[in-house]
């Protein structure tokens, strides 16, 4: 015999199924379908509910869960008002390529005797033209869900879009009419994310002879994977050849502040002497009013997607332009290369690290003795927090500034 569930149950179902293990949900009536499956399954085969009294928490904690953890979570809150409260958290979660399953109720369509009709005033003015058009901004997709049978199969796409690089939160709105309606039990998945993205080995190859044949390296980047691998294998990378490296306009924090081939985010310092410059997953490498590469200098961008199509106006030269996984991109990039330090450029980049760590050490004793400023305010936060701690703030993780701290 076909077992029935409701709409409701079967979004949580699916969720699970597709490999989200945590909701976070401010709960609300008009998705009692969903608070109901909860009591009907006692929280088995669904993904445990996290309740918070605001919507921009609930989302917020979607969002520190996927850097904890590197796994997606969904976040649940209310029709109209509830949804403009999550804005804030999404545009957070989509500057960060954060993957996050958003849900919300919406207003009950239809006045009559159907299961889930209006019953309460608010419901007419809770009614919206475009309910979606809140948030379209912040993700990467979205869809109202219409008919109960293809409840599961929403789900499904959804997380396989969010989890496809770049990452990003996708949003699905459940009028609690078809919400209440029954449906088949799903199954597995009916779609699944793309393996990471390798990058051409042509185009690596040719990069690595750039990066060889410069006399003045510099490599950009401001924002690592949740599992550290960018960070490592950058690291190696540059160490083995003698690269400088700018952290700059940090989202995900990559490198130690006391690393010896970091200079520091003072991109004017260092931009316009660089003769190549690999910019890696930074959507903002530099200001352009403020520094700009030299004229013939050549400035390859890579990663998920290198030229930030969602960004409107984002005007950077760009000579050469490589899509793929990050990490998988640092990876190949240095195997490529003949990892020969040059001993003469090597300590010019340590002098550059020393200028930068003396620049931090005199901001740090200027907040400890006068006005508090972000240098002491980091240190303060980094001793305290000790090793393997993460600090994070609206935006995404920050780095933290040490003189004997962790980083």
């Amino acid at each position: 015999m076909t077992v029935m569930v409701s709409a409701g149950e079967a979004i949580l179902r699916s969720l699970k199924s597709n490999g989200v293990d945590t909701l976070f949900i401010n709960p609300g009536s008009d998705f009692a379908p969903i608070i109901e499956a909860y009591a009907k399954t006692g929280g088995v085969d669904v993904p445990e509910a996290i309740a918070a009294a605001h919507e921009n928490v609930v989302v917020t904690m979607a969002h520190g869960y996927f850097l904890a953890t590197g796994k997606m979570a969904a976040a649940a809150v209310h029709v109209n008002v509830g949804l403009a409260n999550a804005v804030m958290g999404l545009l957070n979660a989509r500057s960060d390529d954060v993957p996050i399953f958003m849900i919300s109720g919406r207003n009950p369509l239809t006045e009559g005797s159907r299961m889930g009709s209006r019953h309460t005033p608010i419901q007419y003015g809770q009614e919206m033209f475009d309910q979606t058009g809140i948030v379209r901004e912040a993700v990467k997709w979205d869809y109202e869900l219409r008919y109960a049978e293809n409840a599961a199969d929403l789900v499904s796409r959804g997380c396989s879009i969010a989890m496809t690089e770049p990452m990003g939160a996708v949003y699905m709105s459940l009028p609690r009419e078809p919400l209440c309606e029954e449906t088949e039990v799903p199954g597995a998945p009916s779609q699944v994310a793309p393996a990471v993205s390798h990058p051409d080995p042509q185009a690596i190859a040719d990069v690595a002879a750039k990066l060889t044949a410069a006399k003045n390296p510099l490599i950009v980047c401001s924002r690592g994977d949740v599992g550290g691998e960018v960070s490592a294998e950058l690291m190696a990378m540059a160490e083995e050849n003698s690269i400088a490296v700018s952290e700059v306009f940090v989202t995900r924090n990559l490198l130690p502040t006391r690393w010896k081939n970091g200079v520091g985010g003072n991109i004017a310092a260092h931009l316009p002497e660089a003769d190549v410059v690999l910019v890696v997953d930074a959507s903002v490498a530099w200001i352009e009013a403020k520094a700009s590469p030299a004229p013939d200098a050549e400035v390859i961008h890579l990663g998920p997607d290198p030229l930030f199509a969602r960004i409107p106006v984002r005007g950077y030269k760009t000579t050469q332009a490589i899509q793929c996984n990050a990490a998988q991109g640092i990876k190949a990039l240095r195997t490529a290369l003949l990892g020969a330090p040059d001993p003469v450029r090597q300590a010019g980049i340590e002098a550059r690290h020393a200028e930068f760590r003396a620049r931090m050490t005199s901001k740090i004793d200027e907040g400890s003795s006068g006005l508090a400023n972000k240098p002491w305010i980091a240190k303060c936060i980094s001793d305290v927090l000790g090793e393997g701690a993460v600090f994070a703030e609206r935006g995404g993780p920050r780095p933290l500034y040490d003189v004997g701290g962790p980083n």
